[in-house]
Parts: C-alpha cells; structure tokens; sequence
C-alpha cells in the first residue's frame, strides 16, 4: 500500500511541475529599477512623497 501513495504522490508532484512549466508567464521579468522611487517592495509608493 505504502507503494500506492509514493507512486500517486509521484504523479501529483509531476502533474503540477508539468503545468508550471509550460504555463505562460504572466509578464515580463522585473528589475530593481522598476522600484526606484518605492518604498514597500511591492511597488507602493511612498505616503511621504505624495
């Protein structure tokens, strides 16, 4: 039975590596000047400049 579940752990794990891989992108790669004037590193501006 332990042989089952390695094998459909397995599967899963290849499954969801598949798709990763040959999914598009959802844009383009982003560089540390894209976040030149952000203070949070999500992009946010910051609430002192406005």
């Amino acid at each position: 039975m332990r042989h089952v579940y390695a094998i459909v752990t397995l599967l899963a794990l290849a499954g969801i590596f598949s798709d990763h891989i040959t999914s598009p992108s959802i844009g383009r790669a982003v560089s540390p000047q894209d976040f030149a004037g952000a203070c949070a590193p999500c992009g946010a501006p910051c609430p002192s400049k406005k």
